[in-house]
């Protein structure tokens, strides 16, 4: 496993597609609306986090050109790969897969860091620095949200140490498939059990996140005002406090 306070660099590892041509499960297809909220999410991690961020597109759509100051390229990498073309009754669990297995072999910022927090791409959590800095706190080898007894993970925020992805998370890319009702986050779930089993030191969430973004799978909004996140954050943390 790779110790977290052995690399250099903090990075967040945002995914995208931004023309999903028909995917599979998939309502929001608009390519100029998610490329807006892409570049809107990559803006904010650069403002609100001191964090590397890692950019990974699979539809071969470029948005560099957006992000031209130098001062901005210090922090971001951005990868883009035509990465569509596999069978799309997979579904776009299994396109997630090969992005953050692109993400991987291909990203600089990824092989020098000191974690991975991997974030679906055009969402920003608004409390992303307490996250940030409770596993920095902790390091934890890894951080997830898992539901549903344990058979169901939350993939649009997690942490982890490159060597889950490498050595654990990818064995399960066969698994995944949108069109039998196996989605990436029961791949991921199965891959976190495993990796406790084999020694990975794991925690949840201490605090619930707060999203803003709209689903790409059923175009719903999601918004989390204060006044109505807090008290549901209170309640997480006493169950998280109950259950060290």
């Amino acid at each position: 496993m790779d110790q977290v306070k052995s690399k250099k660099l903090k990075v967040i590892l945002l995914t995208g597609c931004i023309q999903p041509a028909g995917m599979q499960y998939t309502s929001l297809q608009d390519a100029s609306l998610r490329k807006l909220q892409y570049v809107a999410a990559i803006n904010f991690y650069l403002t609100n986090t001191d964090c590397h961020i890692v950019f990974v597109e699979n539809s071969g759509f470029d948005i560099s050109p957006d992000f031209a100051h130098a001062a901005e390229r210090e922090r971001l990498e951005i990868l883009t790969f035509k990465g569509n073309d596999f069978n799309m009754d997979l579904g776009k669990g299994y396109g997630e897969m090969l992005i953050l297995n692109y993400a991987i072999k291909h990203a600089r910022f990824l092989a020098e860091s000191i974690f991975i927090c991997k974030i679906t791409g055009r969402y920003k959590i608004l409390n992303i620095k307490k996250l940030l800095d409770f596993y920095l706190e902790e390091k934890p080898d890894l951080m997830v949200l898992l539901t549903q007894r344990l058979n169901y993970s939350d993939s649009r925020l997690f942490f982890a140490t490159a060597s889950f992805f490498k050595e654990i998370l990818f064995k399960y890319k066969p698994v995944v498939d949108d069109s039998k009702g196996i989605y990436f986050e029961h791949a991921l779930s199965k891959a976190v059990l495993e990796a406790i089993n084999a020694g990975y030191t794991y925690l949840p969430f201490k605090y619930k996140v707060r999203l803003s973004g709209q689903s790409g799978t059923d175009g719903s909004f999601y918004q989390d005002g204060f006044l109505s996140w807090y008290p549901r954050n209170l309640l997480h943390m006493l169950k998280f406090r109950l259950g060290k």
